[in-house]
This record gives C-alpha cells, sequence and structure tokens, in this order.
C-alpha cells in the first residue's frame, strides 16, 4: 500500500513571503492598465507561477490562501466550447480583481503576525543608514496615505524611498522650492504611479505622515545624519489630527507641480 504523502506545509519565512507577495503586487499594477487580455498573456502565466509558488512556500499547501489563488486563476465564466473574445476580456478583468484580493488579505494576514520595527528615534552624525531603513520601513507599513513635508526635498526622496510604497497609496510630498532635478524626477515617476508634489513658500519644517501616524524629523531627509546628529519622532496620537490640519492647510494653499 502506497503511503500517502503529507501535504507540503510553509517552508518560506514570513519576511520572504512578504518581500515576494508585494513585489507580485506591484506588477499586477501594470496589467490593471492593459486594456486586453492579450497584451499579458505570457507575462501573466510567468506571474501566476511565481504568485503559486509564494503562496504554497508561504501558507502551505492545504491553506485558504492557496484555495484563494485557484479560484482567482479561474475567475470568470468557463465553457468546454470555448468562450467569446468578450467574455475572455471579461474574465481577464475578474481574474485581475481576484489576485488583488488574494494578495492584500495575504499580505496582512502576515504583517499581523510580524513584530512591528522598532524605529531608533535617534541618529548619530554618520547614521545615515540607520535613519535610512527606519523611514524606509515606516513607507512600506503605510496602507491608505504618505504625506511627507521636507522644506529640502531632492530626488533621493524617489531614488531611496518611493519604491517601499504600496500600489493604492496616496503618496503626496510638499516642499518650499523644487531643488535640483526633483520635478523631473516626480514627472517620470507619475508616469506609471501615483504621486502629487506641490511646493508654496510658508513650508519650513519636516513631518512625515502616515495612516493615522506623524513623526517629526529634525533634518531634511536628504542630509539626515549625515554630518549632524538628527532625530525622528513619532508624535503621541492626540496631536496628529492638529499637525495634519496645519499641514493639510498648507497643502491646499501650493501650487500643483506634478500630479499623476
Amino acid at each position: 500500500m502506497v503511503k500517502k504523502q503529507a501535504p507540503k506545509g510553509p517552508t518560506w519565512t514570513p519576511e520572504q513571503t512578504l518581500r515576494v507577495l508585494k513585489q507580485q503586487l506591484e506588477k499586477l499594477e501594470l496589467f490593471k492598465g492593459k486594456k486586453h487580455y492579450r497584451e499579458v498573456n505570457n507575462e501573466e502565466d510567468a506571474w501566476a507561477q511565481l504568485t503559486e509558488a509564494a503562496v504554497i512556500n508561504g501558507f502551505g499547501e492545504q491553506s485558504h490562501n492557496v484555495s484563494n489563488f485557484y479560484s482567482a486563476r479561474s475567475a470568470g465564466v468557463h465553457n468546454i466550447m470555448g468562450v467569446s473574445p468578450w467574455q475572455q476580456e471579461q474574465n481577464y478583468q475578474q481574474r485581475i480583481a481576484a489576485y488583488e484580493a488574494l494578495l492584500r488579505s495575504s499580505i496582512s494576514e502576515i504583517e499581523v503576525l510580524l513584530p512591528e520595527s522598532e524605529i531608533r528615534g535617534a541618529y548619530d552624525a554618520g547614521d545615515e543608514w540607520a535613519f535610512y531603513k527606519d523611514l524606509k520601513d515606516i513607507m512600506s507599513a503605510a496602507k491608505t496615505d504618505i504625506f511627507i513635508v521636507d522644506n529640502y526635498l531632492n530626488p533621493e526622496v524617489f531614488e531611496l524611498y518611493a519604491a517601499t510604497v504600496r500600489p493604492g497609496v496616496t503618496f503626496r510630498l510638499l516642499t518650499d522650492q523644487l531643488r535640483g532635478n526633483l520635478e523631473a524626477v516626480a514627472k517620470k515617476y507619475a508616469t506609471s504611479h501615483s504621486v502629487e508634489l506641490r511646493s508654496g513658500p510658508d513650508v519650513h519644517d519636516r513631518h512625515i505622515f502616515v495612516d493615522d501616524r506623524c513623526w517629526a524629523v529634525g533634518q531634511s531627509i536628504k542630509d539626515a545624519a549625515r554630518k549632524k546628529p538628527t532625530y525622528m519622532v513619532e508624535l503621541s496620537t492626540p496631536l496628529v489630527p492638529t499637525m495634519r490640519k496645519i499641514y493639510e492647510d498648507l497643502w491646499n494653499k501650493a501650487a500643483v507641480i506634478v500630479k499623476s
């Protein structure tokens, strides 16, 4: 008698699974912009294979995540005699929507299990890496909204941090002057991502709003901890609405420079 093989359990760490699923969610955004399923037929097949592997290795063969993946892959109306091109297009749209729901729910499931990254808060001169890592972690945790206020923004905010912004998260930046090629880089980013950059003369501080939280930063992001000590301190919850209103008012008065 052949012994039945036990179902495969999770083999990837939560961190590895989270990283791959976030990458797959970002790639899925490219499919959503296509008007016809044939434009991404081969790319979708390759994408689905990697996503299937990530879900199996991350959650196990018998997990509800794997079942939801297979349901998403077969979304739509099917017939052994075939379906019309119109129905194939409808199936594609439903499939992409179901894939997105699967990824977002799976990502949220992992994030609940992972311990929240500890933000150091104070940084010595020359400790640029620690500041970079902490700010990157803060931004990658955003679920709905990122609003950066910095009177000395430069293109580094896109080159170093923008890749951490999840698809679907509102990404706004407010500064006082356009330094270097900030506007040009923002325009390039806006061709494939959601972003809005505004400029106003009354911006003199540095704050980072992520969802319903807020951090005050001692130096501009571009210079933080480079030559002088700095800090990035989270404000207490009761203060956040007041600070948010102050900078939302400045945002509303500022000139729109780039908007995707």
